[in-house]
Parts: C-alpha cells; sequence; structure tokens
C-alpha cells in the first residue's frame, strides 16, 4: 500500500502534463486553423467573427461562425460538399467522423442538439480543400444550425 502512494503524486503530474500539452497545442495552432479556415470558405477572418480549437492534440480543429443559409448553401456549392442530416447513430451522415467520437462539431455540449442539423462533408483530400502554405485539409464537416444562424467548420489537416 505505501508503494501506491508514492505512485499518486506521479500520476497527478503526468495527468497536469497531459492537459496543458492540449491546451499548448491548441494555442500554437488555433491561429493557423482560423487562417486556414477562412482561407477555404474563401471569407476574411477580420470581418467574420469564428471562435476555433483543435481536439485535444489531434490533426483536427473545428470553428464556429455566425452563418446563414444563403451562406453555407454557397460554401457547400463552391467546395463541392455533399449535404446530409446529421446524426451521431448513423456513421454514414458524418463518415468518418463518427469513428472520432462526439468531438469537435458533434460535441452536443459545445454546439447544442447536432442531431437533424443540416450537415454537408466532402473528404479524401479533396483538390478544393488545399492550401496555399502548401498543405490541406483530408476533410471538412460543415453543420449548419439555423435557429442560431451559426455554423460549425471541422476538419483534419492531411499527413504529408
Amino acid at each position: 500500500m505505501a508503494g501506491m502512494n508514492s505512485q499518486i503524486p506521479v500520476l497527478g503530474a503526468c495527468f497536469i502534463l497531459l492537459a496543458s500539452c492540449s491546451g499548448l497545442w491548441n494555442a500554437a495552432n488555433r491561429s493557423s486553423l482560423e487562417t486556414d479556415v477562412a482561407q477555404v470558405l474563401s471569407i476574411d477572418p477580420a470581418e467574420v467573427s469564428m471562435q476555433c480549437a483543435m481536439v485535444d492534440t489531434t490533426r483536427t480543429g473545428y470553428c464556429v461562425l455566425p452563418a446563414d443559409e444563403t451562406q453555407v448553401d454557397a460554401w457547400a456549392r463552391s467546395l463541392g460538399l455533399s449535404p446530409r442530416m446529421a446524426s451521431l447513430s448513423d456513421g454514414e451522415s458524418v463518415p468518418p467522423l463518427a469513428s472520432e467520437g462526439p468531438v469537435g462539431c458533434l460535441d452536443a455540449g459545445r454546439s447544442g442538439a447536432v442531431e437533424g442539423q443540416p450537415a454537408y462533408w466532402i473528404g479524401a483530400r479533396p483538390t478544393s480543400l488545399a492550401l496555399g502554405s502548401g498543405g490541406q485539409f483530408e476533410y471538412l464537416l460543415l453543420i449548419f444550425d439555423p435557429a442560431a444562424a451559426q455554423a460549425c467548420v471541422q476538419v483534419s489537416y492531411a499527413y504529408g
């Protein structure tokens, strides 16, 4: 039992270190995420109030921004997004995000109820998601909440 008590401070320190890594990762990458999402959506981040965050220490991030139906339709058309209705219980409605779990735009605690919201999707590194920096997004998920007049855009940076 004495050996167990000596491990508690070590485990606590590890937990704090992991939690701070996520915060540092988010702080270091949030600005680039905002710039890259604005580029793909062809909007000026100085004119549109976006709240962006990385998902833990992954290559995935999301941005919440004001939008109306006309703007969302324009983004969907220009990026070639496939329309659907968001459903966490239907893996086909938000592929392959269903395997990532309810994070980012799919986090109901962050965005309210996502079930049944208009959603748009594109994946497999399409050219429409190429970035001026030379990088590219692997996918883009756009969920529109008409009642809140806001959109949530979730992306994942592609490897290599």
